[in-house]
């Protein structure tokens, strides 16, 4: 911003950040906190090493610099996004933010302001405890090129979670709950989602500074240190497969946080200019859940196509488990591409309160339709394209398999593969209409009634009773069941059987399951086509009523 007399102006909003949160008397007990303990993990790692004659003095600092980084991660990950999300949360409670959108800033410096000016003093507190790094440094010569490659990825990792705690701030309906909300978020997405890397499912552990962490500064850790992180099973800093290449591994970081970084910024961009808003455009959902399909896809387009990546992530397996892992990890990369879908469709949906404040506009303009690009607009034509997308990624793997030969044996039959469309098909329409026609309460009960219960009376069936073929056919209802059945009569494969810890199982073994997968999989195809044939009358009716008011 220019001031008046022409000189450049700071941003307000991180003023008043600065000087509500880095206060003398603040920063002095906090410095002293963190200061004394990050001086403390220094100084019992490197006098320690050094007078026992563990180490030289150069590897004994290099052996303090990754609990030095841990407690800035702590400081800024942690407190820094606590702090975000309970400074725009009591905004909200207070209605600054109302006050806020009125100034003339763009919803982009709010943005930023907000972004930076809410942890300003978890940001003085890391400053405090990068001379301990300089020590480091110096001590130990430590790369210079390796560290700022390090501290790259920590800084996106840093607006990743904090733009987190943003978003969850002006979006959450219950501001007061919103900081634990974000914490919940950087767990979520900082140790349970990166799991999925042991699949080969790589992005999501990405989103952190793991791969980074123990990868570029394990490089510079001693030996006996790195034989420790070698030993825990966290290899992950190289090249990251990607269809038919790889990327480098902080190349890639940044592409998954870029996405991440943009997305969450489109949607407080767009709360910041109306509340009411939804959080994503219909373009806007569309791209990005075409970035969640590339990104899912080509970790395992990746796996079938390049033959060192299976191996590096399975072992050499024998050859009649390949084609259960394919079907594993198929089943993987559509539940998170159909979990991306059901929330997309859920935030771009119009209520009937906004369908009908949309329609109402549109007549007072004279016009007879509203714009698809509208929020009070349907979703159904986002949603048939999402549809189509995740159809063509799924045929171009399962084509992809077929040609490599270890993975499907044929390309599959045409009465599973129309079974399988149909499924697919019906599913994510049903989802469209039910989430149209019912509010968001209504449309999460519903869908937990009709897709648990059936579930649940599987299970007891197999456990209890063993009633194969009954189970079959009663947990249809269940996308991921129907989905994994209707997935592997196509790919004339099973999942691994399941069982309890008691020793009763509550999956069939192949040899039990039933002699008619048709009867079983067009039961599921067939009723969810019907279902998605009455959700949508219900949805074409309520929209025509809501012309006619």
């Amino acid at each position: 911003m220019i001031a008046s007399s022409g000189r450049p102006e700071l941003n307000p909003l991180w003023v008043r950040g600065y000087r509500e949160r880095c206060r003398l008397k603040h920063m002095l007990s906090w410095g002293t906190i963190w200061i004394t303990l990050a001086t403390f993990v220094f100084l019992v790692t490197y006098i320690t090493m050094v007078e026992q004659d563990v180490s030289t003095k150069a590897e004994a600092a290099k052996a303090a610099l990754p609990g030095i980084l841990v407690i800035q991660a702590i400081i800024l990950m942690l407190f820094g996004t606590g702090a975000v999300a309970s400074g725009i949360s009591q905004d909200r409670d207070d209605d600054l933010l109302n006050y806020v959108r009125m100034t003339p800033m763009s919803p982009t410096a709010k943005v930023i302001g907000y972004l930076f000016g809410l942890p300003a003093r978890e940001y003085l507190l890391f400053a405090a405890t990068m001379p301990l790094v300089i020590i480091i440094v110096a001590i130990s010569g430590f790369s210079l090129l390796t560290l700022s490659h390090f501290y790259l990825v920590f800084f996106t990792s840093v607006l990743v979670y904090h733009m987190t705690a943003l978003v969850v701030g002006m979006v959450s309906p219950k501001p007061r709950l919103a900081s634990l909300m974000s914490m919940g978020l950087v767990i979520l997405l900082y140790f349970a989602l990166p799991n999925l890397s042991r699949v080969g499912i790589t992005f999501f552990e990405f989103l952190t500074i793991r791969p980074t962490f123990f990868g570029l500064v394990q490089q510079e850790l001693p030996e006996e240190l790195r034989a420790q992180v070698e030993a825990s099973g966290i290899d992950t800093f190289r090249p990251v497969p990607f269809f038919n290449g790889a990327i480098r591994p902080t190349l890639y970081s940044l592409m998954v946080q870029g996405f991440l970084i943009v997305t969450m910024f489109s949607i407080v961009h767009r709360k910041w200019r109306d509340q009411a808003s939804h959080i994503f455009s219909k373009p806007g959902a569309l791209a990005v859940f075409c970035g969640v399909s590339v990104f899912t896809f080509a970790s395992l387009w990746a796996i079938v196509a390049q033959d060192d990546t299976y191996n590096r992530l399975f072992g050499r397996v024998t050859t009649d488990r390949i084609p259960e892992t394919f079907y594993v990890l198929l089943m993987t990369c559509t539940m998170i591409v159909g979990g991306t879908y059901i929330f997309l469709i859920c935030t771009i949906t119009p209520s009937k309160d906004l369908a009908m404040s949309g329609i109402r506009q549109a007549k007072r303009l004279c016009q007879t339709r509203l714009s698809p690009l509208s929020d009070a607009a349907s979703s159904l034509p986002a949603a048939i394209a999402m549809i189509v997308i995740s159809i063509l990624c799924i045929a171009a793997i399962i084509s992809l398999a077929a040609r490599h030969g270890d993975y499907i044996t044929s390309a599959p039959a045409v009465q599973p593969v129309i079974a399988w469309l149909l499924l697919f098909i019906g599913i994510a329409i049903f989802v469209q209409g039910a989430a149209e026609s019912t509010s968001t309460r209504v449309f999460g009960v519903c869908v937990f009634v009709l897709w648990m219960i059936p579930f649940f009376s599987m299970v007891i069936l197999f456990a209890a009773f063993e009633a194969f073929e009954a189970g079959m056919y009663i947990s249809q209802p269940f996308p991921p069941v129907s989905l994994g059945f209707s997935t592997a009569w196509m790919l004339e494969t099973t999942a691994p059987p399941a069982t309890f810890n008691g020793g009763f199982r509550f999956m069939p073994r192949e040899d039990e399951l039933t002699a008619n997968p048709a009867g079983i999989a067009f039961t599921g195809a067939i009723g969810y086509a019907a279902a998605a044939v009455a959700v949508q009358a219900l949805r074409w009716k309520r929209r025509n009523k809501l012309w006619t008011i």
